[in-house]
């Protein structure tokens, strides 16, 4: 048994993932000289002039080739990375639209994080789902306003009482940290950043992505999701509909 949101979440990953062993087994034929004609000035066999104008400037040789190939994994691993930390607040978001609708207590779900809404909101609204999903997006967003991945996912466990781990959540933390520093600094981390986190590879005060990197990145997510999935269920807190079997 497993929530909707839990399955939602592991079929985009699911996808991701295939992303990374995709990347990987082009970098391969790449490397291999699978994709290459030797006797051609191109970089690679299939490149078109007028299709591929941007690769068809780029000379065929081995450095050439590795330099584009690995650009591109880079470019997918960065991607992986931005994308499990939304595809994680897209399932808190949902886990807590879904409490609401299961009739979970709704004064834990507001706690500090209360707000007026005007009446004609409320008639404008419609009905109890979507008034459920108003006041739930309302919370997510002051959380995230508090702009603290830790609270955030802390809150969270605190206000559905699930009582997740908190070592899960300090594992995947500098994981998600790094998302932040890919966005805004083009994954250049700060001096704490570094010291905190020595076992990650840096260079030129940049975060290294490689595949143990994305690969962690998804282990800890997993295990993260998991615990709140496992906790929402044996304290039954939603309705059968948001269940999966």
């Amino acid at each position: 048994m497993r929530t909707k949101a839990r399955q939602t979440f592991e079929t985009k990953i699911n996808y991701f993932l295939d992303d990374i062993d995709l990347v990987d087994v082009l970098r391969t034929s790449v490397l291999e000289n699978d994709l290459t004609d030797p006797k051609s000035p191109k970089i690679l066999s299939r490149v078109d002039p007028n299709q591929h104008p941007h690769l068809n400037r780029r000379k065929n040789s081995d450095g050439s080739r590795e330099l584009i190939v690995n650009h591109l994994r880079s470019t997918i691993y960065s991607g992986f990375v931005k994308d499990i930390y939304e595809e994680i607040t897209h399932y808190l978001r949902r886990i807590m639209e879904d409490a609401a609708k299961s009739g979970f207590n709704s004064d834990r779900i507001i706690g500090e994080h209360s707000f007026t809404v005007d009446v004609r909101s409320v008639l404008r609204i419609g009905n109890w789902e979507q008034l459920c999903k108003y006041v739930t997006d309302s919370v997510f967003q002051a959380l995230e306003r508090e702009r603290s991945t830790m609270q955030l996912l802390k809150k969270m466990s605190i206000k559905l009482g699930l009582n997740v781990p908190s070592n899960l959540i300090e594992d995947i933390l500098p994981y998600l940290e790094v998302r932040h520093f890919l966005v805004h600094t083009d994954g250049q981390v700060t001096a704490e950043f570094r010291q905190k986190y020595q076992d990650f590879s840096y260079m030129d005060n940049k975060i290294r992505l490689n595949y143990a990197f994305v690969t962690n990145t998804h282990t800890k997510s997993l295990a993260l999701i998991e615990a709140f999935d496992e906790a929402l269920i044996a304290n039954n807190l939603l309705s059968e509909e948001y269940l999966q079997p």
